[in-house]
């Protein structure tokens, strides 16, 4: 016994593994603007602390999501619903380095061995977003540009029996883009609606119904904060690709793990 012997170095493990913390998730809470860019050097702090399992990690799981998409017909389809699985595999990675609790590779499967039906059921509801989107999107395209269209190409007739061009190619150009605005206003809150919840799901046991509700209210209460995320995401971006593109290696997986950086900020009481 270490009693008897008072000169013996104790045998506790003085510098114990950090037991990871409970991530307990709440309602989502609005962040100063300056948290856009908080989130990225959160990423690139996570990142750091291991970035070889994280870097490999989200290169298998690039692989994975590739292959899927080229199966035929049905590629597309299951990767917007296998999308939630991929992104709790990238969340558990960054959150595991994040508590250094040993993160692996393996790591970006955890989707696959925990709550895969609610992920996948979530990636179904994801994919009935988008479609219910494109086809709002579609029916707008259709009652804004058909007429347009029609007398586009009377028009073209007309000029090849020699009449003198009109002005229909502005008036098409300005139907285009507030299409394009009308499509932004249709896709961006589907986009908010899924964004968090796939951490909410799995991190938070939320419902589908209740991650969507909660992902938009998270968006909607850090709309400063995350349109400066992307201006930064932007520019950051366009630096990166210069040095031939090498930047990326780097700046790709620290904006991946920025979302688990996000999603802690605004949910979590801890960054």
């Amino acid at each position: 016994m270490q009693g008897d012997n008072p000169y013996q170095q104790p045998q506790a493990d003085v510098m114990p593994v950090r037991e990871a913390s409970a991530l307990e998730v709440n309602p989502p809470r609005g962040r100063d603007i300056g948290a856009g860019w908080r989130w990225i050097a959160d990423g690139w702090r996570v990142f750091k602390s291991a970035w070889v399992q994280i870097f490999f990690g989200l290169l298998l799981l690039w692989v994975l999501s590739m292959v899927i998409q080229w199966v035929p017909i049905v590629g597309f389809f299951a990767s917007v619903i296998l999308t939630p699985v991929f992104s709790v595999g990238l969340l558990v990675l960054a959150w595991k380095a994040d508590e250094g609790q040993g993160a692996s590779i393996g790591d970006i499967f955890t989707g696959f061995q925990n709550k895969f039906p609610q992920l996948a059921l979530l990636g179904l509801a994801y994919l009935g977003l988008i479609v219910g989107g494109f086809l709002v999107v579609g029916l707008l395209g259709y009652l804004l540009m058909a007429d347009a269209l029609m007398q586009s190409f009377a028009m073209l007739e007309a000029i090849d029996e020699g009449a003198a061009p009109g002005a229909m190619g502005g008036d098409m150009f300005l139907r285009f883009m507030l299409l394009m605005l009308l499509a932004m206003a249709v896709m961006i809150p589907v986009m908010a609606l899924y964004w968090f919840s796939p951490a909410l799901v799995f991190f938070g046991n939320r419902g589908i119904g209740e991650a969507f509700k909660e992902s938009l209210m998270g968006c909607l209460k850090n709309i400063l904060p995350m349109l400066w995320y992307s201006i930064v995401m932007i520019i950051l971006l366009i630096l990166a690709v210069i040095p031939l593109g090498l930047g990326l290696l780097v700046l790709l997986p620290v904006l991946a793990v920025s979302y688990y950086s996000s999603f802690r900020d605004i949910y979590t009481d801890t960054l």
